[in-house]
C-alpha cells in the first residue's frame, strides 16, 4: 500500500508547470483532411503558442470571527512554446502516417484515414502524444491519446477551411521522492474542436494557421493551442479541383 506523503500534495503543481512549459497537449494538425501520395514524403514546421483560462476562488478570513467566504475570479494566462516538426508519409491513397515532435519536447505519431475527397473532405486521424519530465523529486509520464474528425472545405485549389472537432483522454502518472515515497495517477476526458485555414502558394509549399480549444468534462476553464503551420514537400494534391482549361 502506498505511503501518504507531504510531497504528494505538490505533485499537481508538478504536473501544472510541466504541461505549461514543455508537455501541454498539442492537438494542431497544421494540415487537412487529404492524405499524402503513396511513397511520398511532406514536412512541416510550425511556430505556437500556448494560452489557457480558467477559474480560482479569492478566500478573505474575517479577523473577528474567523469565518471565510470564496469570491469566483477568472484567471488567464498566454505563453509563446518551443516549435514543433511533423513528418508525413504516404501509405495508400487513403491513408498516411505522421510523426512528431510537440515543442521539441513531446514525442507523437497518427494515422490518418481520408475517405471521402472532393469539395468537401473527412478524414479520422487518431494518435497519441507522450512527454516525460522530471525534477529533484519528482518525476511524471503524461499519455494524450488524441481523437479529431477533420472536416475540410475547398473553395478553390488554393484555399481550404479545416474544422476538427473530437476528443482527447489524459493519462498521467508520476513518482515522487522524499522521506516516504508516494506515487500518483490521474486521468481526464477532454472535448477539443479546431479551426484551421490552409493556403497553398504552391504544389510542394503551403501556410497553415490554426487554433484548437480543449475543456475537461469535469470542470472549468480550457486551454487553447495556436499556430502557424508552414508545410512543404509533397503535400495532398488539390489537381481535381482545378478547372478544365
Amino acid at each position: 500500500m502506498l505511503k501518504p506523503s507531504a510531497h504528494l500534495v505538490a505533485f499537481p503543481a508538478v504536473l501544472l508547470v510541466g504541461s505549461l512549459l514543455c508537455g501541454c497537449p498539442n492537438p494542431n494538425s497544421y494540415g487537412t483532411p487529404r492524405t499524402v501520395a503513396p511513397g511520398k514524403i511532406a514536412h512541416s514546421i510550425s511556430l505556437e503558442s500556448y494560452g489557457y483560462i480558467g477559474e480560482t476562488l479569492d478566500v478573505d478570513v474575517d479577523p473577528n470571527t474567523g469565518a471565510t467566504t470564496s469570491t469566483p475570479r477568472t484567471t488567464s494566462g498566454f505563453a509563446p512554446t518551443f516549435p514543433s516538426y511533423q513528418l508525413r508519409a504516404g501509405l495508400t491513397d487513403m491513408l498516411d502516417i505522421g510523426a512528431h515532435l510537440h515543442n521539441l519536447t513531446s514525442f507523437g505519431v497518427d494515422l490518418k484515414v481520408n475517405p471521402v475527397r472532393g469539395i468537401f473532405d473527412l478524414a479520422v486521424d487518431p494518435g497519441l502524444q507522450y512527454f516525460f519530465l522530471t525534477t529533484n523529486d519528482a518525476s511524471v509520464h503524461v499519455v494524450y491519446l488524441h481523437a479529431p474528425v477533420m472536416l475540410g472545405v475547398n473553395p478553390a485549389d488554393w484555399f481550404s477551411i479545416v474544422v476538427t472537432p473530437g476528443v482527447t483522454y489524459a493519462l498521467a502518472s508520476g513518482d515522487v521522492v522524499g522521506d516516504d515515497e508516494a506515487a500518483s495517477v490521474g486521468d481526464g476526458l477532454l472535448l477539443r474542436g479546431g479551426l484551421g485555414f490552409q493556403f497553398r502558394t504552391s504544389d510542394s509549399f503551403a501556410i497553415h494557421p490554426e487554433i484548437t480549444m480543449m475543456k475537461s468534462v469535469e470542470g472549468p476553464g480550457l486551454v487553447y493551442n495556436f499556430g502557424i503551420g508552414f508545410n512543404f514537400g509533397a503535400l495532398p494534391s488539390y489537381k481535381d479541383l482545378q478547372e478544365p482549361m
